[in-house]
């Protein structure tokens, strides 16, 4: 898959992004499962415990999907207040009626914004977490810039990618398996979704790059931890 336009970072458009998450929002939590082997819990939890939310705290989730990242916020740190946004009203369709099951009151907040344009005054976070998100967002350092406008003085911003492996060794068996991605999709019914979920882990720039994007945004304590032998990475840096 190429890129059609030089003014974006990512493969297709926001709006075809959308209109593909929507597609596939009905089956996403279970394709997560099969495709990550289960594994994605586990990361979602290392990366809100490198955020280290605190009671009385406000924190927000861009690419929220369907949830997960903020019950995870909420499971580790009582009485915090998140917000999660999405640009996909399927995907936060099925992240209120998961908060709406677990009863969690107005601690939770799930609404439709741009990244690239946050509708949030100046330091209204105590934190902000991404998750699988930031690498289908069209303009990434502007995105960043957005992010640490909202974000208070000394807040933390915590972003779980999918990233292409380093080691020779593990990207040979990362090509063996990438195939059955798209197969698996395809039996959820999303299999060119998948195919596409895939090709933007191999675009997605290396991760000193991306630490390189945090530095520019003037974000500081800039740092990476790779996960799974580098096919997950989590960066993270302070306003």
């Amino acid at each position: 898959m190429t890129r059609h336009s030089t003014d974006r970072d990512t493969l297709i458009s926001a709006e075809e992004n959308r209109a593909m998450f929507d597609r596939i929002a009905k089956n996403y939590d279970v394709a997560n499962r099969a495709i990550s082997m289960g594994m994605d819990k586990g990361w979602r939890k290392k990366t809100v415990q490198l955020l280290k939310p605190f009671r009385s705290g406000r924190y927000l989730d861009i690419g929220t999907g369907t949830g997960d990242l903020v019950f995870e916020i909420i499971d580790q740190s009582a009485g915090v207040r998140v917000d999660g946004i999405d640009p996909s009203e399927q995907m936060l369709a099925i992240a209120k009626d998961k908060a709406e099951k677990r009863k969690v009151g107005d601690s939770v907040s799930f609404f439709t914004a741009d990244a690239l344009d946050l509708p949030m005054e100046n330091d209204t976070y105590d934190g902000i977490v991404s998750g699988f998100c930031f690498r289908n967002i069209e303009r990434r350092q502007k995105a960043l810039e957005e992010m640490r406008r909202v974000l208070k003085p000394g807040g933390m911003l915590v972003v779980l990618e999918a990233t292409y492996p380093d080691k020779a060794w593990v990207r040979a068996g990362y090509k063996l398996y990438t195939p059955l991605v798209p197969m698996i999709g395809k039996i959820l019914g999303g299999g060119s979704a998948y195919k596409y979920l895939m090709d933007s882990i191999e675009d997605f720039p290396r991760p000193d790059t991306v630490t390189d994007m945090f530095s520019a945004a003037e974000f500081s304590n800039v740092q990476y931890k790779a996960l799974t032998m580098g096919t997950v990475c989590i960066f993270s840096g302070k306003k």
